[in-house]
């Protein structure tokens, strides 16, 4: 009923309401003002025997009999006429007058707060998007509006913040290839070093970590536009991460790491590269924070219409304030920086527009049994997976 009674249309019938109203009561005290009026005149030239008659026919609300005329004719003229021109006219002007006035008030109290946001909204336009509108009391429509104006502001300056993030992750991920192929082959061009095949093999590692970014930000890119293109089947997500943790146990990278499968079934309908895409990531990224003859933890169960993935390790962890930034992408822990440990950054970030793309979620949160991180990822089971997936786009 509050929400009603404060939308626009509301306000605007009060306001009418109030007009005619206002008319009303204008028209009436015009009347009754300047028949009192014309009645005391009269009555001052009448004799006292006639203004006694009078005030008799007036306490018995004999006003409209022929006496009474005949009496006004006599001492006082024509009655007061509600249909005279001039009567009318002065009456309409003074309600039109008042009931104006109190129109543009209200509608100033009404458009105050719209007008407002207008000026918000150039602000913006014009680059200032630290402006907010403060909506105080307002509710209905405007109050709605209000707030989705804040709402938007803070979403459009927090894109401007990770696009600036973005930016420069870029910038600092590609400039540091680009420069070492640009000294080396100068080098080589000089005469100053070499061109022997393991300087060929040294320059198309840093090739490959270029093409490797480029391919990154394309899938982000992808991604970010609702236009990744996924070959969906029923997959069986064990199989994945049997898989997934046979590829990394054998490579060096994973060297004095020990891995703790627990699996439970379950089954998915995903792309198999990138539901492998998104449990190596998150295995190499526990590889990376894991102290030496660590241990990490690979598990997977199924709860109701839904499969969890969990891959948890025995590293340092996270400090709390950054959970809401690892998923942004080029975004290092100031750990990660001081120590030098290798990554772009995008890594996480991929993973988590993959995992929405399955429609799933991830969770990453600090080891509550003893240090170390885990993250956990929720997918639609069987069934489940395949209605709540999209038509694919190409």
């Amino acid at each position: 009923m509050a929400r009603l009674l404060n939308s626009i249309v509301a306000r605007m019938l009060m306001l009418a309401g109030i007009m005619t109203a206002i008319t009303m009561v204008v028209g009436l005290i015009g009347y009754y003002g300047a028949a009192y009026f014309q009645l005391h005149v009269m009555m001052k030239h009448m004799p006292p025997e006639a203004q006694a008659e009078l005030l008799d026919l007036v306490s018995h609300g004999l006003k409209g009999s022929p006496r009474y005329f005949a009496l006004f004719e006599r001492y006082g003229g024509e009655p007061l006429d509600l249909g005279d021109f001039g009567f009318v006219l002065s009456i309409g002007v003074i309600s039109i007058v008042s009931g104006g006035a109190v129109a543009v008030l209200l509608a100033r109290r009404i458009s105050r707060p719209i007008i407002a946001v207008a000026e918000a909204a150039a602000g913006v336009a014009a680059g200032d998007r630290s402006i907010r509108v403060e909506q105080g009391g307002v509710s209905g429509e405007v109050g709605q509006l209000i707030e989705s104006f804040n709402r938007m502001a803070s979403d459009i300056d927090a894109y401007e913040r990770e696009r600036t993030i973005f930016t420069a992750g870029v910038t600092h991920e590609l400039r540091t290839p680009l420069t070492i192929l640009k000294a080396r082959l100068h080098g080589i061009a000089d005469q100053m070093i070499p061109a022997t095949p393991s300087e060929a093999q040294r320059l198309l590692r840093q090739v490959e970590h270029l093409g490797r970014i480029v391919e990154d930000l394309k899938t982000l890119a992808h991604a970010d536009a609702g236009e990744l293109a996924l070959d969906r089947r029923m997959l069986a997500v064990d199989d994945v991460l049997r898989a997934c943790v046979a590829d990394l146990r054998g490579g060096k990278e994973a060297a004095g790491v020990r891995f703790d499968e627990h699996y439970a079934g379950g089954r998915v309908f995903g792309d198999p590269v990138r539901l492998s895409q998104i449990v190596l990531n998150l295995l190499t990224n526990a590889v990376k924070h894991s102290p030496p003859g660590g241990t990490i933890r690979v598990t997977s169960a199924v709860t109701g219409t839904s499969v969890t993935i969990e891959v948890a390790d025995e590293g340092p962890g996270f400090a709390e304030q950054d959970v809401r930034q690892m998923f942004i992408p080029f975004w290092r822990s100031r750990a990660d920086r001081l120590e030098g440990k290798p990554g772009s950054g995008l890594g996480l970030t991929l993973t988590a527009k993959l995992v929405e793309a399955h429609r799933g979620s991830i969770v990453a949160q600090n080891r509550t049994d003893r240090s170390g991180a885990v993250f956990r990822i929720i997918l639609p089971q069987g069934a489940a997976s395949r209605e709540a997936t999209p038509p694919r786009t190409a």
